[in-house]
């Protein structure tokens, strides 16, 4: 591995930190890095895992610190998108690379349709679920898990939405909730792979440096977050989601961009 490439995944890595602590979408960036350095689609992945574990750890620890959730906010949303993210990471593990490889083009156009639908009411934010809210939410954010253990990039729209239209959370509070959340299911996910032998030992390397470029985009990110309030987060997702609309319908590629840094 050349300096060039070290410095490649570090620098990325602050930009797709920053992305995913305020809005998601940055692991797109992450993947097609790895797939331009010349990791299979499968084990792209699978090693995206290890940044997205690593920088979720430290910002839901930063958030934390600076009271932006509670515990108990967090795992009962959690343990369905858990269970999602098993069933999903066995799925994404036992598929032929050609039909991961058609799934995720698929999946990442659908999500086009959720990332610019906009959100109508105003829900007051939820302090605790009743039994009637929790049954009617458990399968919705399963299905969020499921996706995240099958895909990973853009789980955090969905995530983001689920949080603001269903639970009424302001964008600050959703950025923090949804750390801790990715960091819970990311847990489950990764370990399928591990287990499954789905990220081999010579593409870790890969995922632990760009990780350090992401847990310092996510610590920038907290600082700004707090900072400027609202208002920037909510430009923060708009940019983002312009750009990687633009992404997925082919006027920017990302894969070629690093192809040509990374020659």
């Amino acid at each position: 591995m050349t300096l060039s490439i070290v410095l490649i995944l570090i620098l990325s890595g602050v930009l797709v930190g920053f992305i995913n602590t305020l809005s998601a979408g940055g692991t797109t960036i992450s993947i097609a890095l790895y797939l331009a350095l010349g990791l299979p689609p499968q084990s792209a992945n699978a090693v995206n895992r290890v940044g997205v574990l690593l920088q979720d750890a430290f910002g839901s620890a930063l958030f934390f610190k600076q009271g932006l959730f509670k515990l108990k906010e967090v795992l009962p949303c959690s343990i369905p998108v858990m269970i999602g993210a098993l069933l999903g990471s066995l799925t994404a593990v036992k598929i032929s690379e050609r039909v991961f490889s058609i799934s995720f083009a698929i999946i990442l156009l659908i999500m086009i349709i959720f990332i610019f639908v906009e959100r109508k009411i105003k829900p007051i934010e939820k302090e605790k679920l009743s039994t009637k809210e929790y049954i009617l939410y458990f399968p919705i954010f399963m299905a969020i898990g499921f996706y995240g253990g099958f895909v990973q990039a853009g789980t955090g729209f969905l995530i983001i939405a689920a949080l603001s239209m269903l639970l009424g959370y302001d964008l600050i509070k959703t950025a923090a909730v949804k750390l801790a959340m990715m960091f819970l299911y990311t847990v489950v996910a990764i370990t399928v792979f591990f287990a499954r032998g789905g990220i081999q030992l010579e593409y870790w390397i890969y995922g632990l440096i760009h990780s350090v470029g992401m847990i310092i985009g996510t610590w920038i990110a907290g600082k700004y977050a707090l900072k400027k309030g609202a208002n920037f987060v909510r430009a923060v997702i708009i940019f983002v989601i312009i750009i990687t609309a633009l992404n997925l319908i082919g006027v920017i590629d990302f894969k070629d961009l690093f192809k040509i840094l990374v020659i």
